[in-house]
């Protein structure tokens, strides 16, 4: 009677790890999941911060005149740009993108600019 109740409890002792392990283990990498895609999002978003504040310096640099960047001409100057209606004034737009990459992120920023000027002669200045 004795050796068939020790069964019993071994038995029951095992059953009762296997269902506790059962539902501790999804708990487990559940966390571990949580905890990766949680550090996914924060390189993301140090990832879009840095390139942002890249783009700002080069923005800065633009205004000196220290970088190339993408130019491309109009003339004349959309209609919203013109000052006057009787001068032509000139229009370069300036494209810069940054980008950054890392191991499984990208980030990009673009900035449209437009510098404005009067043609140099060809105005005699009668209205």
């Amino acid at each position: 009677m004795m050796l068939s109740s020790k069964g019993f409890i071994l038995v029951t002792t095992l059953m009762l790890m296997l269902i506790l392990s059962c539902i501790t283990l999804p708990m487990l990498v559940q966390t571990q999941l949580s905890q990766k895609l949680a550090g996914s999002a924060t390189l993301s978003f140090q990832l879009k911060q840095q390139t942002q504040s890249k783009h700002v310096q080069q923005l800065q640099q633009l205004t000196q005149g220290a970088v190339e960047v993408g130019l491309f001409v109009l003339a004349p100057c959309p209609a919203l740009y013109a000052a006057w209606s009787d001068i032509t004034v000139q229009c370069e737009w300036h494209q810069l993108r940054t980008t950054e990459r890392s191991a499984h992120h990208q980030h990009s920023v673009t900035s449209f600019l437009i510098r404005q000027s009067l043609p140099e002669g060809g105005w005699d200045g009668a209205l």
